[in-house]
């Protein structure tokens, strides 16, 4: 969800960490602090601390809630995939964004995240600089409207396929031109409603070669049938689950935003009005998404 910029300088944010190094602890919360004041870090050592510390507060209506969890894979008494699927399998804990933030690159890792409906996969650089960069931009795109990420094998770029199901023309050109202007390593395919978008990811009629994209950027108000119903049919697909799916929409509703969330969209954005702003956030989804973090690539077939 975007949040309006004035209102995030003044609205303290809550995250939980859920990582037993305590090196890394260190880290992440000397990058937070560089990051921001506006963040309060909670930290649980284990998987089974974070559940009796979500737990806690789900029952007593804690207002230390958090708006944000970073999970560690690799764990002890409860590895970091029981725990996702102890999250997302709570309707009060699933509409936390849970991010993976691991030392692992394994394949099978990350598709197994997003199969559990993990809202990002990111690796933890070994370098300090990098790994403050790493948090900044995690700060950056939660937290201020800001996103970012690009497939990277082997240390070079690799062109990532993006699918925008949109029905507004202007809406499409100007997403066009923005990551246009961002990367030419993108690959944008367009369906006009969620009929369409739904043959273009079953590889139906005219789609039948169509690729499968990396990620979704999905409108909730579409003819024919609308985003809800196709957010529903991708996350309740074996096939398409592991999709990250971005909901993008003027819908600024409270309940189009839970309702988003409880059908696992990744993370729900509202389109901005100014133009420059909208160019900021297609850039911001570029640098986050397609820079930063991992995407499912079906290693199931490599």
């Amino acid at each position: 969800m975007l949040r309006d910029t004035q209102a995030e300088h003044t609205t303290r944010m809550t995250v939980l960490l859920v990582d037993d190094s305590a090196g890394y602890v260190r880290l992440v919360q000397e990058a937070f602090r560089d990051a921001g004041r506006s963040i309060t870090l909670l930290v649980a050592r284990d998987g089974k601390e974070a559940l009796q510390l979500l737990g806690r507060q789900r029952r007593h209506c804690d207002p230390a809630r958090p708006d944000l969890i970073l999970l560690d894979l690799n764990m002890p008494r409860m590895n970091g995939h029981e725990v996702l699927a102890a999250i997302k399998s709570d309707k009060d804990l699933r509409t936390i964004p849970t991010l993976v933030l691991t030392t692992s690159v394994l394949d099978t890792d990350i598709v197994e995240s997003y199969r559990l409906h993990a809202n990002c996969y990111l690796t933890k650089p070994g370098d300090m600089t990098e790994f403050t960069s790493l948090v900044e931009s995690i700060h950056d795109f939660w937290f201020w409207g800001r996103v970012k990420k690009m497939l990277i094998k082997g240390g070079e770029p690799v062109p990532v396929t993006v699918l925008l199901v949109e029905d507004s023309p202007g809406d499409v050109r100007l997403t066009q031109e923005a990551f246009r202007n961002v990367s030419a390593a993108i690959s944008l395919h367009v369906a006009s409603d969620g009929v369409e978008a739904m043959a273009f990811l079953l590889h139906q009629g005219v789609h039948a070669q169509a690729p499968r994209p990396d990620l979704i950027l999905l409108d909730l108000n579409l003819p024919r049938m609308d985003g809800r119903e196709v957010l529903a049919k991708i996350k309740s697909s074996d096939d398409l689950k592991t999709i990250p799916v971005l909901i993008l929409t003027t819908s600024q509703s409270e309940a189009d935003i839970l309702m988003s969330y409880q059908l696992y969209a990744n993370c729900y954005m509202t389109k901005p009005v100014q133009l420059d702003a909208f160019d900021n956030l297609v850039g911001s989804i570029s640098d986050f998404w397609l820079t930063k973090v991992r995407l499912a690539k079906r290693a199931e077939r490599e």
